[in-house]
């Protein structure tokens, strides 16, 4: 019961704090083609990673928070494997945000629908 209850907050919690606009997500395939589409962020330009104990262990690197169900929307392929490699760095996936491109360093997933990228660019 509780499950269904918080299920859409992660996209209710997308749409309304999300920046104005999108990136366009390219993917470049294990076939050897490549898929663009747009999907929705919050882009934050500049972010600090703080641990427990309140050191800044992180600073300075773009981060982008989408909805784990509108990244597989666009790729379902990417369903069955970890939340941490529905977007593949290495130059295999990058995001254009604002006629720039970033290259993605890592995602992460938090437990509730939401999926942090770290970017490179």
């Amino acid at each position: 019961m509780t499950a269904r209850v918080f299920a859409p907050v992660a996209g209710i919690v997308n749409r309304t704090f999300r920046s104005p606009g999108s990136a366009t997500w390219i993917r470049h395939r294990e076939d050897g083609t490549f898929a663009s589409d747009p999907l929705v962020i919050r882009f934050h330009r500049a972010s600090e990673l703080i641990d427990a104990d309140g050191f800044v262990q992180q600073s300075g690197k773009p981060q982008v928070v989408c909805a784990r169900a509108d990244a597989l929307r666009l790729e379902p392929t990417r369903a069955s494997s970890k939340a941490e490699s529905i977007f593949r760095n290495d130059g295999r996936d990058e995001l254009v945000i604002g006629g720039r491109s970033f290259d993605i360093e890592s995602c992460s997933d938090d437990g509730y629908g939401l999926l942090t990228l770290v970017l490179i660019g």
